[in-house]
């Protein structure tokens, strides 16, 4: 398992986040204290929380929803943020990138990415949630480029596709 932890102070953009669940794959982790644990079942499961004992782990993977096309880079979590977030990184080859932002909107209904300034993306936060008490997820994806046409993206090396969870509420 790739885990970065991140220094405190260096804050991930709201945009980059996602918010997702546990899957049976995931590795063992330390039980979360009894507290922390009793406080999620009462607020964090209603408000779409990851359960604070969630491992950062490959999140398409344990979602069930990882094409075989995707690259998965590692996940980082930073604990001394207040929000406790995660992020799963990925990449895709330009070759794939129409088909994976065609993939995402159809699995997560995520929309088509916009060129703005400098690159593709997500023109803001998009979250998904699986149903009532599921957690919420960030997905985006994107690239920073010169201004190139959806119909030539195979000329970009690889766009990056981000899934977040957070575990604390803000």
């Amino acid at each position: 398992m790739n885990l970065i932890r991140r220094p405190a102070g260096l804050g991930l953009a709201a945009s980059l986040f996602f918010l997702l669940g546990l899957a049976g794959e995931a590795p063992a982790q330390t039980p979360a204290p009894a507290d922390a644990l009793s406080d999620w079942d009462a607020h964090g499961r209603a408000e779409g929380l990851a359960r604070p004992d969630t491992p950062c782990q490959d999140f398409l993977k344990a979602l069930g929803k990882k094409p075989d096309y995707v690259e998965y880079l590692g996940c980082e979590q930073d604990d001394d943020s207040y929000i406790q977030p995660m992020e799963a990184r990925y990449r895709v080859s330009g070759d794939v990138a129409a088909k994976m932002e065609a993939y995402l909107g159809q699995a997560f209904g995520m929309p088509a990415l916009e060129y703005v300034c400098c690159g593709w993306g997500n023109r803001g936060p998009f979250f998904w949630r699986d149903g009532p008490g599921g957690v919420n997820y960030e997905v985006s994806m994107g690239v920073e480029t010169l201004r190139i046409p959806r119909d030539q993206w195979q000329k970009i090396p690889s766009f990056s596709v981000r899934v977040g969870v957070i575990r604390k509420s803000p």
